[in-house]
């Protein structure tokens, strides 16, 4: 009997490795920016010199030599600044095809949008070419319907916009009551919730700089 489940087995283990093997390789579930031999060169190199040590190191076609210059901006018309300009030159000429492709998609033809299409494709909106962080984002928000004052511009963006830790801005309720519920119900001198106060915007009687003082009109 043990004889005859170890063929059974075997097959078993070998659709297991093919499977495994499968999804290492395809370009399909390949990491976004990774190069895929599978594909070859994407770039043409037929007025290139015979020479491939000029540039590759040894016989890898994804390692370039480590005193490789070329100037992107001369070349081709498209200079490269910031972080872009330290980018490994697969990181755009790999198994996606001819670059012009995914570059007239904008930014999202190599960055995924993060964002979950809630905030546009402009990306340059928020981000430049130097880092990913926003060091304006709370000068930007005047631009939105909640301009960010007082206290508020000491708030987290993850205190309004829940989703913020996973990059999910989708824009929320601006009203006072969206946040500010809890405190004003739990308020008792004077009660707020048994005077009806929980529903009128907070500025009626409070500043955006602290609770206190406050002001009854």
């Amino acid at each position: 009997m043990r004889h005859r489940r170890l063929p059974g087995i075997l097959l078993a283990c070998a659709m297991a490795t093919a499977v495994l093997a499968c999804s290492v390789v395809s370009p399909k579930r390949a990491e976004l920016h990774r190069w895929w031999a599978g594909f070859g060169t994407v770039v043409p190199h037929e007025s290139f010199p015979a020479d491939c040590n000029l540039c590759h190191l040894g016989a890898s076609w994804d390692e370039l030599v480590p005193d490789f210059v070329f100037d992107h901006g001369v070349r081709t018309g498209v200079a490269l600044v910031g972080a872009h300009a330290e980018a490994r030159c697969l990181r755009c000429h790999n198994d996606r095809g001819p670059v012009a492709t995914f570059r007239a998609q904008g930014c999202v033809g190599c960055h995924p949008d993060v964002h979950y299409g809630e905030l546009g494709s402009d990306c340059s909106k928020c981000h430049d070419e130097t880092f990913w962080h926003v060091p304006n984002a709370r000068v930007a928000h005047v631009h939105t319907r909640f301009p960010l004052t007082g206290a508020h511009m000491q708030v987290a963006c993850h205190r309004c916009h829940a989703g913020a830790r996973v990059n999910n801005f989708r824009p929320t309720d601006p009203d006072c009551v969206s946040c500010h519920y809890a405190d004003a119900a739990e308020t008792t001198n004077p009660p707020h919730l048994g005077l009806g106060w929980t529903q009128l915007p907070c500025d009626r009687c409070h500043m955006p700089t602290d609770w206190r003082p406050a002001i009854v009109r």
